[in-house]
């Protein structure tokens, strides 16, 4: 079997002829590089060098050899120069847990670009309300609400916070007046949300005051699991809880009034969670840097062509959001 590092000594002295100028760029030593090239003409026994003590030379056998090797050095050293070019091209297989509402409204519009401008990337988004094990279902990433995931994660905020609103129509209030407080709810006319249509449970309405969580479940007279509800409350129909992103608009107008704003509750953003191992690859690091940045739609969620998905969004907040990720 030949020494290739001979043969790679080999071109680069006859480019240079002088010991001294190759030991340089091959970064060994003048008298490791003369022994090198005697065990070369050794094992080839041709001579093919003509050494003086100022310069070396080719001889006939060893400018044969030159030539036969150049082009096939060259060519080798341009593959490698491309595998190079391939492995720093972010490429490969990401695979990313997400809601469906998430995955409509927050990953796709973010990551579309990524797919146009790298082809080699390949992502899988698949959608599940629940929170998976991303490690054991071999998952590279999952979106949660809130960072309070297992120590061995990274969580990065990935959405703005998500507001609730309690609101009313000016003409429900002229006739039915204002509740002063959460218990004043219980004597109004509600406008509510099922959780599913299967079991028919009611969405509890959570609002905070002081630093305490308070989870009141309306006695609804209207309930719905769409965006049925702000043309409801907007109808003068009742008092709803919904999305602030949802009746912000109405609420600009004039159309709606939010009530009791001091009981309002801020959900965490949107996270963005992974294992804390090392070794990313390129592709995994462009997914995480383009979900990080502020878009449209984060700064405000589910705002425009979303807005009624934030409806059922919201239930999976609420479905989700005690459970912690193990």
């Amino acid at each position: 079997m030949q020494n290739f590092n001979e043969l790679n000594y080999f071109l680069t002295l006859a480019q240079t002829q002088s010991f001294v100028k190759a030991g340089q760029l091959l970064g060994i030593s003048s008298s490791a590089l003369s022994h090198s090239m005697k065990n070369l003409e050794t094992r080839l026994n041709l001579r093919l060098l003509n050494r003086t003590t100022r310069n070396v030379s080719l001889t006939e056998a060893g400018q044969q050899l030159f030539d036969q090797l150049s082009p096939l050095y060259q060519a080798i050293n341009q593959e490698v120069d491309a595998l190079n070019d391939f492995l720093n091209m972010p490429s490969g297989l990401i695979r990313i847990n997400a809601p469906a509402v998430v995955a409509e409204a927050v990953l796709y519009p973010k990551l579309k670009p990524i797919l146009n401008q790298y082809p080699k990337i390949r992502l899988e988004i698949v959608v599940d309300d629940r929170w998976a094990d991303i490690v054991k279902e071999g998952f590279d990433m999952g979106v949660r609400l809130g960072n309070d995931v297992a120590k061995e994660m990274i969580t990065v905020p990935i959405s703005a916070p998500f507001k609730m609103a309690l609101v009313a129509s000016p003409d429900y209030l002229a006739q039915y007046g204002s509740p002063k407080n959460i218990d004043d709810l219980q004597q109004h006319r509600l406008i509510g949300t099922k959780l599913s249509a299967e079991h028919g449970a009611e969405m509890q309405w959570e609002f905070k005051y002081k630093k305490e969580l308070i989870a009141f479940t309306p006695k609804s007279q209207f309930s719905t699991n769409n965006h049925l509800r702000l043309q409801a409350v907007s109808d003068g129909l009742g008092i709803s809880w919904l999305p602030h992103i949802i009746a912000v608009d109405a609420l600009h107008s004039g159309q709606l009034v939010e009530l009791l704003p001091e009981y309002a509750i801020t959900y965490d953003p949107l996270y963005l969670y992974y294992p804390s191992r090392r070794g990313h690859s390129n592709a995994f690091k462009l997914i995480v840097d383009a979900l990080k940045k502020p878009s449209e739609i984060s700064d405000g969620l589910f705002h425009n062509k979303v807005r009624s998905n934030a409806e059922v969004f919201l239930q999976i907040i609420l479905r989700i959001r005690p459970l912690v990720f193990i």
